[in-house]
């Protein structure tokens, strides 16, 4: 009884221990952060519908998952902590399901399977965790589904409840694969684990073989009628058999194709992750962001006890899986781990929006490294060394990629920021359109016009939506019509739509560097000759109708549930208030803003910042205060010589006399005539 309460204790501090370890990697950001991508309109999806609209939500993509959104979203609701945090523990959840597996494959090996289930909460490949609400859910299936293989072990070892506990199996393991289908390849990890566990020795190996296809027969009926049922109902699903249709039209190619996908995958996934945290560390520690060694540091040590307490009572005889054999079970669980994503036509690698697919490779990758350091390195402290090295830099480059995504998610609530101080509020139907935004990696149009409805039209209960955020160099131009005047938009996004029209558009231009600006359709187009998008910019501008501003109404606000505290009035608030001035020719407003800033020692961030002031000045007479502004905007960037001219000649300043001389000298020096 004594050893029995002592080997919990320690299984207990053991499974506490990793969830500190999920906390180190991914929670010391978790209160910056808020909504990214899906999550955001799913999460609107849930304000504005409820939850039984998921059912049309994932209709065509994969609907028996708005089941488990339906079990998960009104636990959580739409707290971005409170999802943050929950993605933490459904993390450490699948984290403690695999070590319950792992311990029951490998009972006497404690160091290696701890080993493999923190490097497998950590592992940095996987960059996608912070996708709060999507990932969460994620985990909890992973969870489920290694709980599928533990009751499976167990059914094999009590015959007395075999049929219960094959049930319950049977049942987890659909959850595992058939809402999502992600863990649909490690299926063929099932028969390999089920002929470990029955191995007999004494037997000839055709019976063992026999026993082992009978006890993986109710499995395999699971997995085939869901295989039947996917192909079948194809048309439900968004992601398609891309393979298959290669294969039947050109299978030597593809074959080949599919070998360099595997192989790169597999260099990605094993060695070049550690390679690419190096160049983040590097670019780190460059920039001057030395905290992430100090995190990194701390961690390993802290993995490092962990280790060594397991270490303690390690065994290493009379195991199932032997150390020679365990290498070769990783790889082949992250080779069956590809099937679905191939299947679908997808990258695996470290590409961003492929790293995704990383998280059930992960589990074989953690397992053939952990295998390969205890095979290779025999002196043990060097070896826990080692594995608390890897630990402690996967959760120092976790904590990077986590300070990636809060500048991102400031970068997002600092464009809406600027947004409602520029457009207190828009007339429905209005579609608010740009090629790209710099925080576009952890966002789309789409998921952008999630928080625009929420900021703009907090009480939105039904269809249509009243606005669309459009990213032009995005694919959600491929449903738009031709951008000439006058043409209908009708966009349908799962369980929104939304009605338009090119001639009821808002352009916009969110700079790496600057203030937001809303472009007129009298915006010079040289402007963006050296963008990628330049005629994209030049087709986009004469639609700008700044009519769509309502500008007699109070600012939207940015609801704090979501956003939490706004930015502080800056130089962009009083930029921002003086652009929507100019639109309502409000000059002396615009001349008080100018000085408002000027007292609290703002500065423009770009020059082109200034000519909502230059025209003031021009407009109220003060003619000096212009020629020097405008002197300094031409100065540091003479690309607005264009807008100088427009702003003086439509201010009809040549029937001033005050200052005439200086006023025909710039105008010489503009060299207007013919722009």
């Amino acid at each position: 009884m004594r050893v029995a309460k002592k080997q919990f204790l320690n299984h207990f501090l053991l499974a506490i221990g990793l969830l500190l370890i999920c906390v180190f990697s991914y929670g010391l950001v978790a209160n910056k952060l808020g909504y990214f991508l899906d999550d955001w309109y799913i999460i609107w999806t849930y304000r504005t519908f409820g939850v039984e609209k998921f059912l049309d939500f994932f209709k065509g993509d994969r609907p028996l998952f708005s089941y488990v959104y339906m079990v998960f979203i009104p636990l959580i609701k739409d707290s971005p902590l409170n999802w943050q945090l929950f993605a933490i523990f459904t993390k450490w959840l699948s984290g403690i399901s695999l070590w319950c597996l792992l311990r029951l494959l490998m009972p006497k090996k404690d160091l290696s399977t701890f080993a493999i289930t923190a490097l497998f909460l950590v592992y940095p490949g996987f960059k996608f965790h912070h996708f709060a609400v999507m990932y969460s859910q994620n985990y909890a299936i992973l969870a489920v589904y290694f709980l599928s293989h533990i009751f499976m072990i167990l059914a094999i070892r009590n015959p007395k409840r075999r049929c219960v506990y094959t049930i319950l199996a049977m049942i987890l393991q659909f959850i595992g694969i058939a809402p999502m289908e992600l863990y649909y390849g490690l299926e063929l990890v099932r028969p390999i684990l089920i002929f470990l566990e029955l191995r007999d020795d004494t037997k000839p190996l055709k019976v063992q073989l026999t026993r082992s296809f009978k006890t993986w027969l109710p499995y395999l009926l699971v997995l085939f009628g869901f295989t039947l049922f996917r192909v079948g109902f194809g048309q439900l699903y968004s992601y398609q058999l891309g393979l298959v249709n290669q294969l039947k039209s050109d299978p030597i190619s593809t074959i080949k194709q599919l070998a360099v996908i595997v192989f790169k995958a597999l260099v990605d996934s094993i060695f070049n992750v550690w390679v690419d945290i190096l160049r983040q560390f590097h670019a780190a520690i460059k920039s001057g962001n030395s905290i992430v060694v100090g995190v990194s540091v701390a961690a390993g040590l802290f993995a490092l006890l962990l280790l060594f307490y397991s270490h303690r009572t390690n065994r290493t005889t009379d195991s199932r899986i032997t150390s020679f054999w365990l290498p070769v079970l990783g790889v082949y669980i992250i080779l069956v781990g590809m099937i679905p994503v191939l299947i679908a036509g997808l990258d695996i690698g470290l590409a961003f929006h492929n790293n995704r697919f990383l998280l059930h490779l992960s589990v074989g990758v953690c397992i053939l490294i952990v295998s390969l350091v205890d095979l290779i390195i025999r002196q043990g402290y060097f070896r826990l060394v080692l594995l608390a090295l890897l630990i402690g830099i996967s959760i120092g480059a976790n904590f990077i990629v986590g300070n990636e995504y809060k500048k991102a998610w400031e970068a997002q609530k600092y464009f809406f920021s600027q947004l409602t101080w520029r457009v207190p509020q828009i007339r429905p139907g209005t579609v608010l359109i740009t090629p790209e935004v710099p925080f576009e990696t952890y966002y789309s149009g789409t998921s952008l016009t999630a928080p625009l409805n929420i900021i703009y039209s907090p009480d939105l209960n039904q269809n249509p939506i009243p606005y669309q955020m459009i990213l032009a160099g995005s694919p959600q131009m491929k449903s738009m019509p031709e951008l000439i005047p006058d043409q209908p938009i009708h966009r349908v996004s799962r369980a929104f739509n939304f009605q338009g029209n090119t001639s009821d558009m808002l352009v916009f231009e969110m700079p790496t560097r600057g203030c937001l600006q809303i472009l007129s359709p009298s915006t010079n187009p040289q402007l963006y000759n050296n963008s990628r998008y330049a005629q994209l910019w030049e087709d986009l501008i004469k639609l700008s109708n700044l009519d769509r501003i309502v500008t007699n109404k109070p600012d939207a606000e940015l609801p704090t549930r979501y956003f939490g505290s706004v930015p502080q009035r800056d130089w962009c608030y009083y930029y921002q208030k003086a652009a929507l001035a100019e639109q309502s020719q409000q000059w002396t407003e615009i001349v008080s803003l100018y000085d408002r800033a000027k007292s609290e020692q703002l500065n423009p961030v770009s020059s082109r910042e200034l000519l909502p002031f230059i025209n003031a000045y021009f407009r109220t007479g003060e003619i000096k205060e212009a020629l020097v502004l405008s002197e300094n905007l031409l100065t540091e960037d003479g690309n607005f010589r264009f807008d100088l001219c427009r702003i003086i000649e439509d201010a009809d300043l040549m029937n001033i006399s005050q200052d005439r001389e200086q006023m025909l000298k710039f105008l010489d020096e503009l060299k207007c005539e013919g722009d």
